[in-house]
């Protein structure tokens, strides 16, 4: 069985910076010191300041200075893996933004590459408001509870947390149940198998989802959601879970102010 996601980039969330695929190419990293670009001799060190400076100025400042702690340009070739954010410790409080610069390309004259680009870096973002910690508290349970905070990779959810407060609402009914044991089945021997049955969870739910990538997890699914809620507009009289999933934002007032934020920094590209 072929799978074909319906967004033709790959957005990838958390991938083992320590345990690349084959296919990947690190191309260089550099410091970020209170969303200071450190100059290094890598060769790609023109682009990565480029990179950084575009996504620096995209996004309130405040979280990515306190943050974001290096840049890592990483390609795997074309509209694969386009980003990725991973956490530089256990204490979810320090992290590292991957890019592929072959993907993500702001001085492209393709509009559609630029939209893409927009998309990868407010997708990111997304995982960074979600997953710092504040967000989840780091632990060693690996293993959902009912009726327990939302466990994820990095750790715990807070109580109130958004990604908590996201999964409560729209991942009851058993879907949580349904994909964890997909992950404890397939997701740690088998990749493909893994995709086959993510997929089939998105087919059998998808009014759920904005794009079948957002069945992957909870983490991916309030980050597209969040990108929706960034790049679209309020959907009025939402009728599917994916409609209520865009509007879930507005009931922070600060989401909202970061929204108005970045719609405005990202004009000079659209």
């Amino acid at each position: 069985m072929k799978i074909k996601f319906l967004i033709i980039f790959f957005l990838s969330a958390i991938i083992p910076m320590d345990s690349p695929s084959d296919n990947d190419v690190t191309l260089g990293s550099w410091e970020i010191k209170n969303g200071i670009f450190i100059e290094n001799n890598d060769e790609e060190t023109n682009i990565a300041r480029y990179n950084w400076n575009i996504f620096y100025n995209m996004f309130p400042k405040r979280i990515t200075q306190r943050y974001i702690k290096k840049l890592v340009l990483m390609t795997d070739g074309e509209d694969e893996k386009t980003g990725a954010l991973g956490a530089l410790n256990d204490k979810n409080n320090e992290w590292q933004l991957v890019l592929d610069p072959i993907d993500v390309d702001f001085t492209s004259k393709d509009q559609t590459r630029i939209s893409q680009s927009i998309y990868t870096l407010v997708h990111e973002f997304g995982h960074l408001l979600t997953l710092n910690h504040t967000q989840i508290k780091p632990a060693k349970k690996r293993e959902q509870e009912k009726g327990e905070p939302y466990v994820t990779i990095e750790g715990v959810a807070v109580k109130n947390s958004y990604i908590n407060k996201f999964v409560n609402e729209f991942w009851g009914g058993g879907l949580l149940t349904e994909w964890d044991y997909i992950q404890r089945n397939f997701c740690v021997t088998e990749q493909k198998s893994c995709l086959e049955k993510l997929y089939g969870l998105y087919k059998d739910n998808y009014t759920d989802f904005l794009t079948d990538y957002a069945a992957e997890s909870p983490e991916e699914d309030i980050a597209e959601s969040w990108t929706a809620f960034v790049l679209g507009e309020k959907i009025d009289d939402p009728e599917t879970i994916a409609e209520k999933k865009i509007n879930f934002f507005y009931k922070f007032e600060e989401l909202v102010y970061y929204r108005k934020v970045i719609r405005k920094n990202i004009r000079k590209y659209q």
